[in-house]
């Protein structure tokens, strides 16, 4: 009989899931000192009637108490943004690409064949393919830049410059030869080629077992290939950067990985952080 083989352990992963539980360790004992200093401003404020409070002593006290406590706050968000940048990169690590979930679909069904015919299974393939890119969509991580601050490139409806490179794994909108009319596509980068300056990219909507011969498979310009975001805004402290009435985008078609060009309508909601796939 073979010797089975067991799967080696993912290091790399277990490390990083250690520096996240370090990280909240160190949130945690930032917030702690952060209250201190909350509680410390309210102590003198208490201690001091309003007489007191006009002399210069107390200024230069509560001046000092609240300099620290900003400076206290501001570590802890940046600790913060720090975890959430990490669990945003354990999410993409954990999740396999769009191009291999129909792989993973088409094996996961496998089991039921006799059960059920081939356009039953392709049904329900989309069906969790759809389900998976929503997801996906949903998991990006939320940009907590001030409101003085400006949202970096590809957050939200911040645009990537010129200059901006695509890596491999990333989402695009691929404008392809030969897929329906020319239509803008929903694909995933599997190379940049520096000497060419062109991109090779793969149709998300191909499963694996159907790439034979190339299918699926474009080599386009950097002009044909859009990036789509990286982050979320986060409305609250920059709603005025969200998509208006009568703003020009690219929008899926429902249930489908292709593009058509639409207008905004109406303004989503600002209440939770968005999710703007638009381009």
């Amino acid at each position: 009989m073979g010797r089975k083989i067991k799967n080696r352990p993912d290091h790399g992963g277990k490390n990083q899931y250690q520096e996240l539980t370090v990280l909240l360790h160190h949130i945690q004992d930032q917030r702690v000192r952060t209250s201190q200093s909350m509680s410390s401003i309210s102590k003198l404020y208490e201690k001091h009637g309003s007489e007191q409070r006009s002399i210069p002593s107390y200024k230069t006290r509560l001046k000092s108490l609240l300099n620290n406590t900003i400076c206290e706050t501001q570590q802890e968000v940046e600790l913060i943004q720090k975890a959430l940048n990490k669990i945003s990169k354990l999410s993409t690590n954990r999740q396999p690409s769009a191009s291999a979930a129909g792989a993973s679909n088409a094996a996961s069904s496998s089991s039921s064949v006799k059960q059920t015919g081939q356009q039953h299974r392709k049904t329900m393939r989309r069906g969790l393919f759809m389900t998976m890119l929503q997801q996906k969509a949903n998991q990006l991580p939320v940009w907590t830049g001030s409101k003085s601050e400006q949202p970096p490139p590809l957050t939200g409806t911040v645009a990537a410059d010129g200059s901006y490179i695509c890596n491999p794994g990333e989402d695009v909108a691929a404008l392809c030869d030969g897929v329906e009319d020319d239509n803008w596509i929903l694909a995933e980068v599997y190379l940049h080629n520096n000497n060419t300056n062109k991109y090779q990219v793969k149709d998300i909507d191909i499963e694996e077992d159907e790439r034979g011969d190339g299918a699926g498979n474009h080599t386009l310009s950097r002009r044909r290939v859009i990036p789509l975001p990286l982050r979320k805004l986060n409305p609250s402290t920059h709603g005025h950067l969200l998509f208006q009435a009568g703003h020009k985008v690219l929008a899926l078609y429902p249930q489908t990985t292709c593009f058509y060009p639409a207008t905004i309508h109406q303004q989503v909601s600002l209440s939770p952080p968005l999710s703007q796939q638009a381009l």
